[in-house]
């Protein structure tokens, strides 16, 4: 059998773990009556349930780049694809409600991590007087390189001499830099307003920004007729069950 060979690296954005955190596995309460000592008391009992949070979504764009992110996963899976987060990725999640998931993470694709865009440095992520977000709005604000203060101003981060940064558009900043001194292909977002505004800005970067839609339909023709069609019809076998099953009792 042909080795897979992948067609680009990208880096992956915190929004697309998290709208691919799919499936959860819930417990729902309900009220409930039982006979105890010949007397009948009502009790509240917690079924098992399982939801789809893509039932969720409204926006039409939102939920079919949401669907999308299995075919992408699968493209990982068999090779086609190569997907990369840094450490401050990960990190963010951990602010995120919902990412516990029985989907895995990303639908189980394999995610390497990149190097640090500077030296590593010592900082304190949790604990002590201030908040988490505050930790790290310290380490970003910090941060005097100039293509990373570039960066601030393209995604809007940047307020003004002397003033704070915006944490989630220094966020942004910061990982389109990772992916630039990583030398990603594209960087994959579900953040439709940073879209806009890479695509608006002044500032460019190497790195092509793309929504889910717009990266399958960019790198699916890369795979070649054949490889083509072999991934629409087995990245839609992959996809279907994980994306489009039915919420109910218990957990599958």
């Amino acid at each position: 059998m042909a080795k897979v060979v992948s067609v680009a690296d990208v880096f992956i954005d915190t929004n697309i773990l998290k709208f691919s955190a799919v499936k959860k596995h819930v417990f729902r309460p309900r009220k409930d009556k039982i006979n105890w000592g010949g007397i009948e008391q009502e009790i509240v009992v917690h079924d098992m349930f399982t939801t789809n949070d893509l039932n969720k979504i409204k926006n039409e764009t939102q939920k079919r780049d949401a669907v999308l992110l299995g075919m992408l996963a699968y493209a990982g899976i068999s090779g086609q694809l190569r997907y990369h987060i840094h450490l401050e990725v990960d990190l963010e999640t951990w602010g995120l409600p919902g990412m516990a998931s029985a989907s895995g993470r990303f639908f189980g694709c394999p995610i390497h991590e990149v190097a640090d865009p500077i030296a590593p440095q010592s900082r304190i992520i949790a604990g002590g007087p201030k908040k988490p977000r505050e930790y790290v709005l310290d380490f970003l604000s910090g941060i005097q390189h100039p293509r990373y203060i570039e960066l601030t101003k393209m995604t809007g981060a940047y307020q003004g001499k002397g003033k704070p940064l915006n944490l989630n558009q220094a966020r942004d900043a910061y990982h389109i830099w990772c992916a630039e001194c990583s030398n990603m292909n594209y960087f994959l977002t579900m953040d439709y307003k940073l879209k806009k505004v890479v695509d608006t800005a002044k500032i460019t970067t190497p790195v092509a920004i793309k929504t889910p839609d717009q990266l399958l339909r960019e790198v699916v023709p890369k795979f070649g007729v054949i490889g083509a069609i072999k991934f629409m019809w087995q990245g839609y076998r992959f996809t279907v069950p994980r994306v489009g099953f039915e919420e109910g009792k218990g957990w599958t």
